[in-house]
Formats: structure tokens, sequence, C-alpha cells
């Protein structure tokens, strides 16, 4: 599947198979956004059913620090029930220290403010990639 070809239902399916939530991550950012740049969230509901996308572009490559500003002003400020995130960027599809501190900040950042934080992508002009959970700390 490809977000050519996604269900026209989309709306009214959970999110939780990996190759769906891949798809619609790949429907959300924009091609134009991968390049410039962007933190895409995808609000949830407590199905997992996709509410409303947020896409914060032209911001370069995403920063820990950027993602930091954005849990403390827009996560924590809409709370919703589960969130997706990806970080649009050029470059090549393989995780960075970067990616992998940004999905560090996103992890504890929504578990603080009490948001399921239901997966971090990586998404470039040639692949939507999902960031390994074994970088999430039990509770």
């Amino acid at each position: 599947m490809t977000f050519e070809n996604l269900p026209a239902n989309l709306r009214e399916l959970a999110l939780d198979d990996p190759v769906l939530r891949a798809d619609a991550v790949d429907l959300f950012v924009t091609h134009a956004d991968r390049e410039s740049g962007c933190v895409m969230l995808l609000l949830l509901d407590e199905g997992h059913r996709v509410e409303s996308p947020v896409v914060i572009g032209e911001m370069g490559r995403p920063t820990a620090e950027q993602l930091g500003l954005v849990v403390d002003r827009v996560v924590a400020e809409l709370r919703p029930p589960a969130l997706l995130v990806a970080l649009g960027r050029g470059g090549s599809p393989l995780f960075t220290d970067g990616d992998r501190e940004c999905h560090q900040v996103l992890v504890d950042g929504c578990r603080d403010v009490g948001v399921e934080l239901l997966a971090t992508y990586v998404v470039t002009p040639g692949a939507v990639r999902e960031l390994p959970d074994h970088l999430r700390i039990a509770s």
C-alpha cells in the first residue's frame, strides 16, 4: 500500500497497523515539507484514529530544542489522547544522532504531559522510517 491507495475511510481506522500508519505519514508530509524541514503532529483520538494533522514547516532539520518547544507549547496546550509525530527533512533516510535526540525529547515530553506517543517517524524525500521503540523507557 502507498499513500496513493489509502482506504477512503482512513479517518475511521485505528493507526495501530505499522504499514497503514507509515502510509498515512507519507500522505500528510508533503515533498515540499520534507525538503524544507518540518514537524508533523498527527493528533489521534483514544482509538488511534486521525483527528487532525498539524504541520510546522520550513524549519530546516528539526532539532531537539525545537521539539522541546513544540511539546511545551503545542502538545501540552492541545493534549490529544494520542499523537504520531513525523520529522520531515532532506538528506539520507538513515537515522542521525539528532533524530534520536528529537525522538527522546518527544518520548519524555509526551509522558510528562500525559499524551500517548504512538510512533515517531523520520520522513525524507525517499523514505518514511519509524524510529525504533526501544528508545522508550518503561513506565
